[in-house]
């Protein structure tokens, strides 16, 4: 038993359930308990009626039983209202202070696997709803109860005690099956209906290409089959679980006729009373109700189960261990030291072994085929993927264990595809961060260095229009200049450009090296991806990566006489991949 608690206290000490509030926790318990202590005046009611009232014909006996029964049936429903409410304010709590954990967890999760994962948050979700959902969490609380009311029911007749005795333990024999049994279906299901979520959230991010290429009924069959996978095993589980359920409810209907059958044996016998009788009857239904109810409700304890151990593998596996110290404001020297990485359930490394210095204010080219390796470096320098050995150092502190809020404040980065959130062009631009943190100043200031003020101001609203989910109301090229304002709000002393004149026309391109120049001569470091070396005319060092390999290295001048040759396939390559 001891060792049984030892592993339950443990288990709410993982890193899911350590939010959970333990003393309002046990405030529910114990209000729980009384709850049911004071459900015991009914029967003691009908006890007292039968065996005191109608022998005495006292009705002032009647009256007063009847009054103290009402006040506990009040104070019982009272507790019960209070424990739900309770409940829900544990569960919303719970929420709102594990959800950024787990946001935390996804988004690193995401940025890792280079694939949205949010599967973090919806178990968070199925967790608070078992937590304040009336068969959850209550039902828990409410079985230990059970051993109470079997006690009672002992001390009224030995006889009438096996009997629920013997109820109790088929309910909990037919609880271990239920677990046994459908334990394994559920998690099957479980997974199986992750994996159908993910497809389908797959095919809607893609939705263009579905819709451009016909796959629509390739798309279907790519969920359908998922699907099918997660509802065969979800129909197997709760054909075995409603099985279970209905014998439950057949056990709980036989013992109350046993109790019946054996109390009016023993009246006739004169070995109890009618009152008595009646009263076991109450107790043992009212006992028994709390282990039918488990049974019912199984599905919805193994699903918050599994929920909380997918939460701690996100919690464990995407924690990032970030200094806690302020780091002054760095210069923007940087420094790649042996740089490898090799992407999730990957073998060969995708980098191996980049080295290069590069002095504060200074201008890098990378040129290279598709797939070399140059995006991911990009992420890499900004922090984004932790490598499998080397480190980047802004100003000698690693990149990646740098506290993610205060090193975005000198990074500014433009990735190949350009997310834009839902919110207006302000927002985007300003990072989401308020007024008080992000003066409207420095948002024009990041958009007039971008040469996309006047393009704003030209929109319905300004800096106040709305731009929709990924920025769905721009054209490609607008999104990916106001992303350029946003990476260089603040004027950070890094700025990392991926591919930055992939979608923009010949205004846009303008726009994009005047802004690198100002940038420049304001004295940030700048990376910037490009196949176009025409794009890199202000550089001052160029990088040349080939799979992998950084092959060439150095002043802008000595690298493009090497590559010349090179230089026109260079600008046909297209852009690369993911990790390209």
């Amino acid at each position: 038993m001891n060792k049984y608690l030892q592993q339950l206290i443990e288990y709410f000490r993982t890193p899911a359930l350590q939010n959970l509030d333990r003393k309002a926790i046990l405030a529910v318990m114990f209000g729980s308990a009384a709850m049911n202590i004071l459900l015991f005046a009914v029967p003691l009611y009908s006890l007292q009626v039968f065996d005191r009232v109608l022998t005495s014909r006292s009705a002032e006996t009647l009256v007063l039983l009847t009054l103290i029964v009402l006040f506990a049936l009040t104070a019982s429903a009272l507790l019960d209202g209070m424990r739900s409410r309770l409940l829900l304010r544990i569960g919303n709590a719970y929420s709102l202070t594990m959800g950024p954990k787990l946001l935390d967890a996804a988004i690193t999760g995401s940025a890792t696997n280079s694939a949205p994962n949010s599967q973090p948050l919806r178990d968070l979700n199925v967790v608070r709803n078992f937590v304040a959902g009336a068969q959850g969490l209550p039902s828990i609380f409410d079985t230990p109860m059970v051993l109470l009311f079997l006690a009672v029911v002992y001390m009224m007749h030995v006889g009438l005690g096996h009997a629920m005795l013997f109820g109790v333990l088929v309910l909990l024999v037919l609880t271990a099956l239920t677990e046994s049994l459908t334990g394994p279906d559920l998690r099957a299901a479980n997974e199986a209906a992750i994996d159908a979520q993910r497809r389908i959230d797959a095919v809607v991010q893609n939705a263009e290409v579905v819709e451009a290429m016909g796959m629509r009924a390739a798309m279907r069959e790519y969920w359908h089959s998922a699907q099918s996978a997660s509802m065969a095993e979800a129909s197997s589980a709760s054909d075995k679980s409603q099985s279970f359920a209905a014998f439950a409810r057949w056990i709980r209907l036989l013992l109350s006729l046993m109790m019946t059958g054996l109390g009016a044996w023993y009246v006739i016998h004169d070995q109890i009373t009618i009152g008595a009788m009646v009263a076991a009857n109450m107790l043992s239904a009212r006992g028994l109700a709390p282990l039918e109810t488990m049974i019912g409700a199984w599905k919805g304890l193994v699903g918050a189960r599994l929920a909380v151990e997918r939460m701690n593998r996100a919690l464990e596996k995407f924690a990032r261990q970030e200094s806690e110290t302020r780091l002054p404001d760095p210069r923007g020297e940087l420094a790649v030291e042996r740089l490898v990485y090799v992407p999730p359930g990957a073998e060969q490394p995708v980098l191996k072994g980049i080295s290069f210095n590069l002095p504060a204010g200074s201008l890098l080219g990378l040129v290279g085929p598709s797939a070399a390796g140059k995006s991911t470096l990009a992420k890499l320098i900004c922090g984004v993927w932790r490598p499998r050995s080397g480190t980047v150092r802004l100003d000698g502190a690693d990149v990646f264990l740098w506290e993610r809020s205060d090193f975005g404040r000198h990074c500014g980065y433009l990735p190949q595809d350009v997310e834009l959130f839902s919110g207006s062009v302000r927002d985007n631009i300003a990072r989401f961060r308020s007024q008080e943190e992000i003066e409207d100043a420095q948002v024009i200031d990041a958009a007039r260095m971008a040469g996309v003020h006047d393009l704003i101001l030209r929109l319905p609203k300004g800096y106040d229009t709305q731009i929709g989910p990924g920025g769905a109301a721009l054209s490609a090229g607008q999104r990916q200049r106001v992303g350029l304002a946003r990476a260089l709000l603040g004027r950070p002393r890094l700025v990392v450009l991926d591919e930055p004149n992939s979608n923009l026309d010949t205004e846009g391109e303008q726009a994009l090296v005047s802004a690198m120049r100002e940038a420049k001569a304001d004295g940030m470091t700048m990376i910037v991806i490009s196949h176009r070396p025409s794009l890199l005319a202000d550089a001052d060092l160029i990088g040349v990566v080939v799979d992998g390999q950084l092959q060439q290295f150095g002043r802008r001048e000595d690298v493009m006489q090497k590559i010349q040759p090179a230089a026109a396939p260079l600008r046909q390559v297209p852009v690369g991949g993911r990790h390209g």
